[in-house]
């Protein structure tokens, strides 16, 4: 499910569900969402960073577990959403290593992140309205500010492809290196962030995101009543059930 390993003051946590592409069920989020706040607060880590099993970053939300929310009379709290809340309220930096496919969730992810680094033919999508939902995430306040409005209107709204270089152009990455080698890039990364002083580091960035920090607060919390209502709209309910069909 959620891997865990430690080196030194570096935390790096692996989605491990290569035979479904690393989609992600309510208990691997509250293993990553667990596991981000244990990290974030023991004062031996100075870096945390989050990769795919088997050259897949993650194919989004799993499913399955769209559609049992989608016909539970008495539905839980979105897991998906409380381990965002997790990755929005560490002040530890996060780096994402991305290969492969980051499908919905796995794309908005990569906004609460401090670092993102793609190989070159990585597949960035959401398609939230495909399936009848909104963005989620907070994405509809994170990706007008990392990529601009039109930008993210193309990747939001119009379910957009990127690939890597296209990503990092637009913001969504901060580096690109070559196929197989995102981890390996990460890590170094965050063995560079291991050596420097831990409060210096928290501090500077709850210093950066602290202008916004508010209104991607009150974006996750718009976004999650309006998905939760669309969830049981007979347009997600066709679409689940049309993918499902396949």
């Amino acid at each position: 499910m959620i891997d865990m390993q430690q080196t030194d003051a570096v935390v790096h946590l692996t989605i491990n569900r290569p035979a479904k592409k690393n989609a992600l069920t309510r208990e691997m989020y509250g293993q990553l969402g667990e596991r981000i706040r244990e990290a974030g607060d023991d004062p031996a880590v100075n870096a945390i960073v989050i990769s795919g099993q088997g050259n897949v970053f993650t194919a989004g939300n799993d499913l399955d577990d769209f559609r049992a929310r989608a016909t539970d009379p008495n539905p839980r709290p979105s897991a998906g959403l409380a381990f965002i809340e997790a990755l929005m309220e560490c002040d530890t930096p996060v780096i994402a290593a991305v290969e492969g496919i980051a499908i919905g969730i796995g794309t908005t992810l990569l906004l609460h992140c401090d670092s993102v680094i793609a190989g070159r033919s990585t597949t960035f999508k959401t398609a939230f309205v495909d399936l009848g939902l909104v963005p989620e995430a907070a994405s509809t306040v994170t990706m007008p500010l990392h990529l601009g409005s039109r930008r993210a209107t193309d990747l939001l709204l119009l379910g957009e492809v990127l690939d890597g270089d296209e990503a990092r152009e637009c913001g969504l990455v901060s580096r690109v290196v070559e196929d197989g080698t995102a981890l390996a890039a990460a890590l170094e990364l965050a063995q560079r962030l291991a050596g420097k002083p831990r409060e210096a580091l928290r501090a500077s960035k709850r210093l950066i995101r602290a202008p916004w920090r508010e209104q991607v607060r009150e974006a996750l919390e718009r976004e999650r009543a309006v998905f939760s209502e669309r969830l049981r709209s007979d347009d997600c309910r066709a679409a689940l059930g049309r993918l499902q069909r396949r």
